[in-house]
């Protein structure tokens, strides 16, 4: 529905459906907690008006009884997108499984079978868009045709009442998202799972499919722990026209998908989607979180974009060095890098569990130093900066004919400052309070430079483009805030530099100069990063989850 709205509707509506399910499970919790910060900022009627949408349904569960033919079934959720009927056809509905930014899953019995199925409903149900019906069947008809022992089965699909649903295996063991949430898996569990899944995944390519949406969400595990892939609503199919997305639009999920599909390049969605997002579910097994951990999806995907995912032994030192191998190969930036097929990845975990040697080549040292460099860009133009600094400040002691008093304490303050770049870069390695460390970080850049200039001999007005650096350097981590942050802070430290040295020769005029460039400075760096951050969360599929 939301494709046929103006833009800032359709964004709206497309907000309300993303969040209203989080609204519901944490009805006790603030929404500006929940929410994240543009998006208030943007719509500020919408805490507001999810409130509304969580009163309606729980009136709704409170107003209709069991026997009402619209009522949902027991157990369900209450959820305005959705009336489902008690019964579908043969298929009587019996309690809600799960839910996605499309569908929601019930498990349901024949009635004359006595059978039990997982039934999927579209959850707008007959507000249903001609697209989003489009969509439904042609998961549909991507998932009957296929057959494979770690691929959920379709078994029937059909239309009651306005009401469109598809009748699939039902998996008893719930997802794997759910397992990651319960229990810690072993290097060699993580392994197995992974081949079975990439078997699966391949047995898809073969068939001309791409699946464009792998996450744990979407894996099924029975009773014994053996994986199923299901979920093919993003599902591509190579041998036929599909005009349903458009060049622009990004599909999947952020915390999974490949940087070019978080490009929003229709056309380059390929093959290696899918192999960049096994890698991904492969990382979480490995690490308990995703490749990159934000709290939100426009933060994942900005990170997903130009950075590196930590290397898995730096968070968990148990993991193997050649499960590690097997996984950042997958998670390569450029897809020509990646494993060439599934099967290829499926072969190489396979050598893994019976301890033979990998076929990958071990990675050189260039690449470990440009995916460190990718990885934490903030860290590395600090220390970059800080070597250039020492540099000229040894190069001046050298060739002075006398020592100079400013070397010791200038050098003392560079060591610290590292020191302390390096021990807040740890902090958001490990998510340690990752807000509260690069709030930190700002702090101790302005006061740690603002200790340095002040041992400058001399004028210090050159030096103070230091700050302006500094500004640009906090646009690192895509937060308005920050950037603001470091810009008052800049000009609150230049004000006390210049009462602390009290030179009296400086034009009166001069430090209202300086103090209009870092506003100018800082307004500009933080316009940019607030249109990028705008632009791509415009750009976001609509189908991410909270």
């Amino acid at each position: 529905m939301s494709a046929e709205l103006p833009a800032d509707d359709a964004e709206l509506f497309d907000l309300l459906e993303q969040y209203a399910p989080l609204v519901t499970r944490n009805p006790d919790r603030q929404l500006s907690v929940l929410l994240p910060r543009d998006v208030l900022e943007r719509h500020p009627e919408l805490p507001g008006m999810l409130r509304c949408l969580a009163s309606l349904g729980e009136l709704s569960e409170t107003s209709t009884g069991p026997g009402d033919a619209l009522s949902p079934p027991q157990g369900s959720v209450g959820d305005s997108s959705i009336r489902a009927p008690r019964q579908l056809g043969s298929y009587l509905l019996e309690e809600e499984l799960g839910r996605g930014g499309m569908g929601i899953v019930y498990r349901a019995r024949h009635q004359s079978l006595q059978a039990t199925f997982a039934l999927k409903l579209i959850r707008s149900s007959e507000w249903a868009s001609d697209a989003e019906v489009h969509r439904f069947y042609r998961e549909a008809r991507a998932a009957a045709r296929l057959q494979h022992p770690h691929i959920v089965r379709v078994h029937d699909a059909g239309e009651q009442d306005g009401v469109h649903y598809l009748v699939m295996q039902h998996i008893l063991g719930g997802t794997l998202g759910q397992q990651l949430q319960q229990r810690e898996f072993s290097a060699e569990e993580a392994a197995e799972l992974m081949r079975k899944i990439a078997l699966a995944v391949d047995y898809l390519h073969r068939e001309g499919l791409v699946h464009r949406d792998l996450k744990p969400a979407n894996i099924l595990l029975d009773e014994f722990g053996t994986p199923y892939v299901t979920d093919f609503g993003l599902a591509k199919v190579f041998d036929q026209q599909e005009s349903g997305t458009a060049s622009g639009m990004i599909v999947g999920t952020p915390a999974y998908m490949a940087p070019e599909q978080a490009w929003g390049e229709s056309g380059e969605l390929t093959l290696a989607c899918d192999i960049y997002s096994l890698g991904a579910v492969l990382y979480e097994l490995l690490t308990g979180r995703p490749p990159y951990a934000e709290a939100s999806p426009l933060d994942q995907l900005l990170r997903l974009r130009d950075s590196e995912p930590i290397p898995p032994r730096k968070i968990r030192r148990s993991v193997p060095g050649a499960l590690e191998q097997i996984c950042l190969r997958c998670l390569e930036k450029n897809p020509s890098q990646r494993y060439t097929t599934a099967a290829d990845l499926a072969a190489d975990l396979e050598r893994f569990l019976e301890r033979e040697p990998l076929r990958l080549p071990a990675i050189d040292a260039f690449s470990k130093l440009t995916r460190w460099v990718r990885r934490e860009p903030a860290l590395v133009a600090r220390l970059i900066g800080f070597g250039v600094m020492a540099a000229i400040v040894t190069l001046a002691e050298v060739l002075s004919s006398q020592r100079r008093a400013p070397y010791i304490p200038v050098m003392t303050v560079l060591t610290l400052w590292s020191l302390a770049s390096l021990g807040l870069q740890r902090m958001l390695t490990h998510d340690v309070f990752p807000t509260l460390a690069r709030s930190l970080w700002v702090v101790f850049d302005i006061v740690l430079f603002t200790a340095a200039v002040s041992f400058a001999e001399g004028p210090v007005e050159s030096l103070v483009v230091g700050y302006s650096l500094l500004i640009v350097a906090a646009s690192f981590w895509y937060q308005p805030r920050l950037v603001w942050m470091m810009t008052i802070s800049a000009i609150i430290a230049y004000l006390v530099l210049l009462a602390l040295r009290g030179d009296p020769t400086i034009p009166r005029h001069y430090p209202l100069i300086v103090v209009g460039e870092l506003l100018v400075v800082g307004g500009i760096v933080a316009s940019l990063v607030h249109q990028i951050r705008d632009l791509l969360h415009r750009r976001t599929f609509r189908n991410q989850q909270p």
